[in-house]
């Protein structure tokens, strides 16, 4: 009951027991019970209620027990407080069963707790005034809401039964004005009571609202000095008391264990932040050597590392620079690469047992190789290496930079030309110092889509390495070149007559050029070609002999029309060969004695392996590799060093020069299909002039073209500030030359 509502219930019976006891008979006046009875009586309920209250409150009940007055509190009080205000008994002349009988009949239509909430207190007050007796003088309060909380089973405070049963309050024969004094005093130590209560915060609270609920629910009955045992409804209330004090302890642990949740959580966090900046300093302090490591099923991923190789006191190589950034993951050998290398590497060295470890770093810098990416493979530790060739793997530049194409041919020389030489030189006892032998040896090859790759021995291992293409070639670098070739054609040439069979499927190939014939966008770059060649001239003035020759040789037909005659073998039989078809400085190894004599070379990137005439090797390499003075004083010395080295190697082979290779034969090719030479020089040039750095994107060049853009060497990023300048004096030489020697 709310405190507001139980102060006017509590006027309301003051005023009507005033009325009964002027009005009634003296027969029916109510006696007071003793004042020393009342006071025992309620200490024995305080005690067996709540016997751990504090001793200020039990004084407070027993000075409210002698007024036996229910007081008036001014000013509204906390639901907790209606324990301090306990309706104290008296004898009453009705009995038990009349007075249920009579509240049986006095039950309300609704209870009054739950009139609407805009109901004033005072109409409130007037719906839950009890009936009087007609026959008897005498107030009953009104039981009905408290029986309507109970049968609810609301936990609010609430009357307990025993007050529902008791009979009209007795007041006390003390004066209004003693009552009055008397009850501001109890009011304001129940005050001082109550501020002491609050200071004990939210828990204590609950705690005392659970208290409160008991104490109203034990209550004596009229006309009894014994203390009732507490009813089931008093057991409950405990039991409430307990849950809420259950439930407090159990939120106060949860509290602590979250905070030590929550500071180890900041431990971690802390933890985890210490090892990413020691990881984070670890990696600033780590080498930018790109290599990565191959794990047991598969190739593990290579570190960063600088792969400047230093060349051993050669005044004509220079280092190799190297990407700085990590290669992308399509560079990788894939899953089914990675198994066929573990396999290969068992095979060629099962001492090193079943799972060596495995390395890869790049065995190319930037600019040194375009149609594929060049790895070696470190395998324990060093103490072995090879060379894996792979293809991209990204779609578009596959398609754009024709890359399937190119390693199946290379694949083909591999696997089937040179060793087809070997044998044939094998087959005549040819000394091994004297043999074609100028190429990596080839230890596995596939050839599937997408996991085609060639491992092949580390030329670096015994000592072969790049030229540095900014700087000139020696006579003697360029004359173990030219007799290389000379070995080369020659096996072609008595290979074609003694094994005929053997050798033509290889005759058949079709040029990788001409299986691009048809493509539009690389038809107009090509065509720009022309351009960038005529713009390399000087004035009219100066140039103007070789400007007018040169526009008559390109007035003769597109690029592709003057380029696939040349690098035919059909139309210059039976002179035609097996070619290395990419013979610029990058794709020949030198070998360089403690002397700093050139001992040997080595042949590399059979990509472009073609059937077609010898000169193509020769006029290839000669004007892109060489400058326009060492051609001027070296050239015819260089092509007939090339026909005497080709009738030497003939003769080991049990063939004559003169009958599978005249001299004018000979001479009449060059003069033929030297001018391949310019025009592999205008495709070629630009990429040798090129610094690493400087290298275009590939795959964006790629992505262009695949979407219809057509481009020229500008466009493609091959023609820039850093080499238009060195290209121009090297195209114009090229040009100059060809005219000279009557090339075009």
């Amino acid at each position: 009951m709310e405190p507001a509502r139980e102060q006017q219930l509590l006027g309301h019976d003051v005023e009507v027991s005033k009325e009964q006891e002027e009005d009634a008979p003296e027969g029916h006046q109510e006696e007071v019970a003793p004042e020393g009875q009342l006071e025992e009586q309620a200490n024995e309920v305080k005690n067996s209620v709540e016997p751990e209250e504090s001793k200020e409150k039990g004084d407070s009940r027993e000075e409210l027990e002698e007024s036996g007055v229910q007081e008036k509190l001014e000013e509204p009080q906390e639901p907790g407080d209606l324990e301090e205000n306990p309706i104290l008994p008296t004898e009453s002349p009705k009995t038990e069963e009349s007075i249920e009988k009579d509240l049986e009949k006095e039950k309300p239509d609704e209870d009054p707790e739950e009139l609407p909430t805009n109901v004033s207190q005072e109409k409130q007050a007037e719906d839950l005034k009890p009936e009087e007796d007609t026959t008897k003088p005498e107030v009953v309060d009104n039981p009905e809401e408290l029986a309507s909380q109970e049968d609810s089973g609301e936990e609010k405070p609430e009357e307990s039964k025993e007050e529902k049963d008791k009979g009209p309050t007795e007041l006390s024969e003390e004066s209004p004005e003693d009552s009055s004094s008397k009850e501001t005093e109890e009011i304001e130590e129940l005050t001082e009571s109550l501020k002491i209560e609050e200071s004990q915060g939210e828990n204590q609270e609950k705690i005392a609202t659970a208290e409160a609920t008991e104490d109203l629910s034990e209550i004596p009955k009229e006309e009894s000095t014994e203390i009732l045992e507490e009813s089931p409804k008093n057991i409950e209330n405990n039991k409430n008391r307990e849950d809420i004090e259950t439930e407090l302890s159990e939120e106060s642990s949860k509290t602590i264990e979250e905070e030590k949740n929550l500071k180890n959580s900041s431990l971690e966090v802390t933890e985890e932040l210490k090892k990413d900046l020691k990881l984070e300093e670890n990696l600033e302090n780590t080498s930018s050597e790109i290599q990565r490591e191959l794990p047991e099923e598969s190739l593990e991923e290579p570190e960063e590392k600088n792969l400047e190789k230093e060349l051993e006191e050669n005044q004509e190589t220079t280092k190799a620079e190297q990407l700085k950034s990590p290669p992308p993951e399509e560079d990788l050998p894939n899953e089914q690469v990675t198994l066929f290398l573990r396999q290969l590497v068992h095979q060629l060295w099962p001492e090193l047992g079943s799972s060596p470890e495995l390395r890869l770093e790049r065995a190319s810098a930037k600019g040194d190789n375009y149609l594929g990416v060049v790895w070696r493979l470190q395998v324990a530790a060093g103490r072995r290496s090879l060379v894996v060739k792979l293809p991209p793997q990204n779609r578009v530049r596959r398609k754009q930079f024709f890359a399937r194409p190119c390693f199946l041919r290379e694949t083909a020389a591999y696997e089937e030309f040179l060793p087809l030489a070997e044998r044939f030189q094998e087959e005549w006892s040819v000394p091994l110092e004297d043999r074609f032998r100028q190429h990596a040896h080839c230890f596995g090859t596939r050839s599937d889509e997408p996991n085609e790759c060639i491992v092949l021995e580390d030329l670096s291992a015994t000592g072969y390495l790049l030229h540095n293409r900014f700087q000139d070639l020696s006579v003697e670098q360029v004359r173990l070149v030219i007799r290389s070739y000379a070995k080369l054609h020659a096996v072609s040439l008595a290979a074609k007559k003694q094994w005929p069979d053997r050798v033509k499927p290889l005759q058949v190939l079709v040029d990788i050029f001409e299986q691009r014939r048809d493509d539009y966008a690389l038809g107009v770059y090509f065509e720009n070609l022309k351009g960038s060649a005529l713009s390399s001239l000087l004035s009219p003035k100066d140039d103007g002999v070789y400007r007018s020759r040169l526009e008559a040789y390109f007035s003769r037909g597109s690029y592709f029309d003057l380029l696939l005659p040349l690098v035919s073998g059909s139309n210059c039989e039976p002179f035609a060969v097996i070619c290395h078809g990419d013979c610029w400085n990058n794709n020949i190894l030198y070998r360089v004695g403690a002397s700093g004599q050139v001992e040997d070379v080595r042949l590399i990137d059979w990509q472009l392996m073609r059937y077609a005439s010898p000169v193509t090797d020769l006029a290839y390499f000669l004007f892109t590799c060489t400058s326009r003075s060492f051609r001027q004083e070296h050239l015819l010395g260089i092509l007939e060093d090339y026909y005497l080295e080709l009738g030497l190697h003939l003769e080991r082979l049990g063939e004559k020069v003169d009958e599978l290779m005249p001299r004018r034969a000979f001479e009449e090719q060059v003069k033929n299909k030297a001018a391949v030479g310019l025009l592999l020089a205008m495709m070629v040039l630009p990429i040798v002039t090129m610094q690493g750095q400087d290298v275009p994107d590939l795959q964006a060049i790629s992505e262009r073209i695949e979407a219809g853009a057509t481009t020229d060497l500008h466009g493609a990023g091959f023609l820039g500030a850093g080499n238009e300048t060195t290209f121009r004096q090297r195209m114009r030489e090229v040009i100059l030359d060809c005219v000279d020697f009557d090339y075009i």
